[in-house]
């Protein structure tokens, strides 16, 4: 076959089940050396199992996985590295403490021509190209604790690249990412499949597909069930009526807020990476959007606590606010929602059910103690009204898929009825359907006079759902655009790049 079109990995009917949970239920895909196949599917239909299956890190109970035409057992990551192939995960697999050199080549250290010591030199020098392919300026010495979200999943996907994969797997790859840096990874994606590797590309971004995928597969219940080649021709309607049966509004219609004295405000508000001037009204949904970078999660991080406020005044209610740490926040009715769901949402080891009663336990107290009876009530009811997928509340909540686990969190943070909530990429991971649910209990929540400060790396969301909208750039604000539509799409990212903002009021 010519390079383009060759079969380079292909897994039939792969079956797995998880206790009494069916995750996989006969699927079968096919990917072609030079090409980009998209997989989308809701949250729970099997998509990362799937592709961590093929990555080495889940076994089969039952399939086959062919590579380069010849069956072959990919038992653990080793085996699939060996395979070359390559995977980005949904959830971070970085180690916080090593440096960024240590975590590219972490398990792969590159050894010296002196026994027993490593090519550190190499090994800084191949770091810094794959760094400079994916645009990122960083030094490659800084611990990855010291990295915002957005540069730690550059990072996993410059782990990948390093490996120089035949086949790369990409769980979710831009979940943290803004269009800047989307743009640079599509780069990135392009001169690979041009050299003819296979990237399979698990994403819940619908025009990411249409814009970068050669097929497109829809999965659903452990099945693939439907294959289609991406034309020009092909819209976000038709995969939405793929993926759910139905096709909902992809724009949800942001509403004027009445002019109101400001909930909160902020006046010369120092981090150390931003200074900035801003507030949000009672009942007002208020966007931060800009690149990596450019200080947005340390204002974000320094309304709860979690991030010193060097200078400047901040008022919550008329009254001077500065939180000690995100309890204290929440005390004063300021609530957080992290895009770390990993590091700094879930507890592992713990139920559904209190993970996500965790910041509203007085809810279901008497006397002191925690109500079990009115505890698994009031859980059953927001598991209900978030639409989570779960066999039981009483599980782990690891059994849950990654977008499910985020519905749970959301509900955590929405439980313990804030006056504002802070939500660092609230959507990432979950599905279409699942994302215009979340937004309606949004916008809900704000006519009940709940105030929002979003932070997506979704262009779209930010424009359709926000009432108002800041674009940062270098650590201030470069533009604020009032009652913003798609129309404004242009405008906020040359804001945002630092070629020019535009202020546009209603």
């Amino acid at each position: 076959m010519p390079l383009a079109t060759r079969s380079a990995l292909r897994a039939d009917g792969i079956h797995k089940t998880f206790g009494s949970t069916r995750a996989l239920q006969g699927a079968s895909l096919e990917l072609a050396g030079g090409k980009v196949h998209g997989l989308l599917g809701e949250n729970g239909s099997g998509k990362s199992t799937f592709a961590k299956i093929i990555a080495g890190v889940h076994r089969p109970d039952r399939g086959t996985i062919y590579c380069d035409g010849s069956s072959m057992s990919i038992d653990d990551p080793a085996s699939a590295r060996a395979a070359g192939i390559a995977m980005v995960f949904q959830e971070l697999s970085l180690a916080p403490d090593l440096d960024v050199v240590d975590n590219m080549f972490l398990g792969r250290e590159r050894r010296s021509r002196i026994p027993a010591l490593f090519d550190r030199g190499g090994e800084e020098s191949a770091c810094r190209a794959i760094l400079d392919q994916l645009g990122l300026v960083f030094d490659p010495r800084l611990p990855v604790r010291r990295l915002g979200m957005a540069q730690r999943q550059m990072l996993e996907i410059g782990k990948a690249l390093s490996q120089e994969p035949k086949v790369l797997i990409l769980d979710e790859p831009t979940a943290s990412l803004t269009r800047h840096e989307i743009e640079q990874l599509f780069a990135v994606i392009k001169r690979l499949r041009g050299a003819g590797a296979a990237i399979l590309y698990v994403t819940h971004h619908l025009r990411e597909v249409l814009e970068i995928a050669d097929h497109v597969s829809i999965m659903r219940d452990g099945r693939i069930v439907a294959d289609r080649a991406v034309t020009r021709a092909m819209t976000e309607e038709e995969l939405v009526e793929l993926l759910i049966g139905r096709a909902p509004s992809l724009e949800p219609a942001a509403s004027l807020t009445p002019t109101r004295a400001p909930l909160l405000k902020a006046a010369g508000l120092r981090t150390g990476g931003a200074e900035i001037s801003f507030h949000i009204a009672e009942g007002e949904i208020v966007g931060l959007y800009g690149v990596v970078g450019c200080g947005r999660e340390q204002v974000a991080r320094a309304l709860v606590g979690l991030h010193p406020i060097c200078g400047g005044a901040i008022t919550f209610d008329g009254t001077p606010y500065r939180p000690a740490n995100p309890a204290d926040a929440l005390a004063r009715r300021v609530g957080f929602l992290s895009s770390d769901r990993k590091q700094e949402g879930i507890l592992p080891n713990r139920p559904i059910r209190e993970n996500l009663m965790l910041s509203n336990l007085r809810a279901v107290a008497r006397l002191g103690c925690v109500d079990n009876r009115s505890e698994r009530r009031v859980a059953s009811e927001w598991l209900v009204t978030l639409s989570v997928k779960h066999s039981s509340p009483e599980r782990f909540i690891t059994t849950l898929s990654g977008g499910n686990q985020q519905k749970v969190l959301f509900g955590r943070a929405l439980s313990a009825e804030p006056r504002l909530l802070v939500l660092e990429d609230p959507s990432a991971g979950i599905d279409i359907g699942a994302k215009h649910d979340l937004y309606g209990i949004i916008r809900a929540n704000a006519e009940r006079g709940m105030s929002f400060l979003w932070m997506s790396s979704d262009l779209t969301e930010t424009l359709t759902l926000c009432d108002r909208v800041y674009a940062m750039y270098d650590g201030r604000i470069t533009s604020e655009i009032a009652a913003p539509t798609m129309a404004d799409e242009d405008h906020l990212l040359a804001a945002v790049l630092g070629r020019g903002g535009v202020v546009r009021s209603a």
